[in-house]
């Protein structure tokens, strides 16, 4: 508990929101190892999709005292689950956004890569009651390590059978899910 986390927010200016019109879906975005919300989305161009399709882009930020690298913890088991760690961290953040702001809670979706795409993935499992769909780029999936050498290993070999399993609640719930994976990744094996 006490973790937060920093963030950049993105919000058109045709931001829908007033009574009567249609509130705006959010996206929100998790960047990769050595990244940050800025270079990710300046890299991604979500943002001027945001503003082309009018829809509101969350990018938080991983703090480098939490991951030297300032990638999302993934692998750890404690930042796996619904309630605990950076799962919940970008959950309570992504709720706060959208009652801050009056988006659109039924069309919310998470993306991310490499470390932000394993995050993404765990972030649908975790929470399918507030994500949508997920977006993972050169990512891994939930569950397949619970430490620093699973992890290194699944990246660097493939992943073995996933260590945890979705929660009985929403073991039955169909996640839309979308990959991207380049066979040539030679941090990621494909």
């Amino acid at each position: 508990a006490g973790l937060t986390r920093d963030y950049l927010l993105y919000l058109p200016p045709t931001l829908s929101n007033s009574p009567g019109g249609s509130p705006s879906p959010l996206v929100v975005m998790l960047h990769g190892c050595t990244q940050g919300p800025a270079d990710f989305a300046l890299g991604t161009g979500m943002s001027a999709l945001a503003r082309e399709q009018g829809f509101a882009v969350l990018y938080p930020a991983q703090a480098q005292d939490a991951n030297p690298q300032r990638c999302w913890n993934w692998f750890q088991p404690n930042h796996q689950l619904r309630g605990h760690g950076e799962a919940a961290v970008l959950a309570g953040m992504t709720r706060a956004v959208i009652a801050q702001h009056g988006l659109d809670a039924r069309r919310v979706y998470v993306v991310g890569l490499s470390a932000g795409g394993a995050m993404a993935a765990i972030l649908g499992q975790a929470y399918p009651d507030l994500y949508v769909a997920v977006g993972i780029h050169s990512g891994l999936a939930s569950g397949v390590a619970n430490d620093l050498m699973s992890a290194l290993s699944a990246m660097k070999n493939g992943p073995k059978t996933p260590t945890s399993a979705p929660s009985a609640a929403h073991a039955h719930t169909p996640m839309p899910t979308i990959v991207f994976h380049g066979d040539g990744d030679a941090v990621v094996h494909p």
